[in-house]
Parts: structure tokens; C-alpha cells; sequence
């Protein structure tokens, strides 16, 4: 089968909050994964949450930017609003957002061709939009993870 080669991927970091009304919260990344990154996306989780008067325990791996001195000396300053739980290493099945990440390689990506990575991007941004607007769905799937 003819197909155009290309070893390029979309990167997204991504939230699920877990409770009797999960949310999914997710930002695209065009380059690449690093503590400047992340901590765009940690800024605009505390953002999201700040406003409703809750803070954040954040379940994180082990990956090196998640532990940069730098991002949890800001954390630190900011520890009435966000809180990190580092996983044992080696243990996703741990982590609530691995069921979201399985649910969409399923749904969306899995066996599919896409001509373009602009259409690898839609076809996940529809995924991820269908999770946040759709409570219960997130809901059975943190429930299985529990």
C-alpha cells in the first residue's frame, strides 16, 4: 500500500480531573516537551482552577521536566494552588490520564491513515473536545481506574 512516510506526531500534555463531574483539560504543543511547556500548561490548569477556589493534586511522572529545579521552585511558590505526586517509575496504570490516552489511540488514531499531521491534529482535537463535553463518559473511565 502507497502511503506517505513521515515519522512526525502531535504532542499534547493533558489533564483529567477525577470526582462526580471529571473534566479534561489538554494543550497541543508544536515543538517539543520541556519545562517551558509544561509549566504553560500548569499555569492555565491553576488558572482554570483558582477561579472555582480549588487546588490542584497533580499526579506526574518521571519525566525529567516535571522535576526541573526551576519548575518546582515555582510550584513551591505557588503550593496553596498546586500540589505534584510523582509516580513510581514505570507505573502509568497509576495514572488516571493514561485511560484517556488508551480511549483515544482506540478511537481515533488506531489503524487510521492520515494524510496530513494538520489531520492527525483534528481528528484528536475532535476526541478530546467529545471528552470534554461529555462528563459521564470520563466518569466510567476514571471509575475504572479507581
Amino acid at each position: 500500500m502507497k502511503h506517505k512516510p513521515c515519522r512526525k506526531s502531535c504532542k499534547v500534555f493533558g489533564a483529567v480531573s477525577i470526582g462526580a463531574n471529571p473534566k479534561f483539560h489538554f494543550r497541543f504543543e508544536k515543538n517539543r516537551f520541556n519545562t517551558g511547556t509544561y509549566l504553560k500548561f500548569l499555569k492555565r490548569l491553576i488558572r482554570y482552577y483558582s477561579r472555582r477556589g480549588k487546588k490542584i493534586h497533580l499526579i506526574a511522572d518521571n519525566v525529567r521536566f516535571h522535576k526541573a529545579k526551576s519548575l518546582l521552585d515555582w510550584i513551591e511558590d505557588r503550593r496553596d494552588q498546586i500540589e505534584l505526586h510523582f509516580l513510581p517509575p514505570y507505573s502509568p496504570n497509576l495514572n488516571p490520564v493514561e485511560m484517556i490516552w488508551q480511549k483515544t489511540k482506540r478511537a481515533a488514531t488506531h489503524n487510521r491513515f492520515f494524510n496530513t499531521l494538520e489531520d492527525l491534529r483534528e481528528r484528536l482535537f475532535r476526541r478530546f473536545n467529545r471528552f470534554q463535553g461529555n462528563p459521564a463518559s470520563l466518569r466510567n473511565m476514571v471509575l475504572s481506574w479507581t
